[in-house]
């Protein structure tokens, strides 16, 4: 069974649903629950015991958010108590986790929020390790790019990005315009990506592979 985390606010973005669907194209059988943010802690994970836990995108900056209400969720990914894949929001949300800085790519024009906000949205290419790191006593072919070139094309929609690698991370893709587009624990089954690699197309498949190789982990 697969812990999937709905970062969106009052149920507005799309990342939830559109996780849910691909994790039901790659794996038809796999048993999905699908819980808000705020009702994460370890004790409810405790009581599901998931094989793993998916942290979808969010839908508003992170200065909209609480930090009471993402205490459970951030407590959660510290203790990494089952293998975690944040994707987008969810990626911020490790580097939140372990103090690292979020923020805004560029501000191209004044505003508010994401109102003139630098945007990377669409098939873009993204280079990897071609693996990720070594996660406890595993090899370095344990990772989400197993079996990938060390270029892949994926789906990117965001403003925000991850500004520093957190203590105890690797960095695994990069591109020009976001220098952190994947990273993984040294020694935690946490794996964050910028990207959306449940947005995979038959022109552009390997972001399933990357979701296949996390549910292998």
């Amino acid at each position: 069974m697969l812990y999937l985390v709905d970062n969106t606010i009052d149920g507005h973005g799309a990342s939830p649903r559109e996780l849910q669907a691909s994790l039901k194209r790659v794996a038809p059988d796999l048993e999905i629950v699908i819980e808000p943010y705020q009702q994460v802690s370890l004790e409810r994970i405790k009581e599901l015991a998931p094989s793993h836990i998916v942290l979808s995108g969010q839908s508003h900056p992170w200065d909209l958010y609480s930090p009471e209400s993402l205490a459970g969720l951030l407590e959660v990914i510290r203790e990494a108590p089952r293998p975690i894949l944040g994707v987008c929001g969810g990626h911020q949300q490790m580097a939140l986790a372990f103090g690292a800085s979020v923020g805004l790519m560029e501000r191209l024009t004044p505003g508010e929020g994401y109102a003139g906000a630098k945007r990377e949205r669409g098939f873009f290419e993204v280079e990897t390790d071609g693996n990720g790191v070594a996660v406890g006593n595993g090899s370095s072919n344990s990772g989400i790019f197993r079996g990938l070139p060390n270029r892949i094309t994926v789906w990117h929609s965001h403003c925000d990005e991850v500004k520093e690698l957190p203590a105890g991370f690797h960095r695994t893709a990069f591109n020009q315009t976001c220098a952190i587009q994947a990273m993984q624990h040294e020694s935690k089954p946490l794996f964050g990506v910028q990207f959306h690699p449940e947005l995979f197309d038959d022109e552009h498949p390997q972001g399933r592979s990357v979701v296949e190789n996390f549910l292998q982990i």
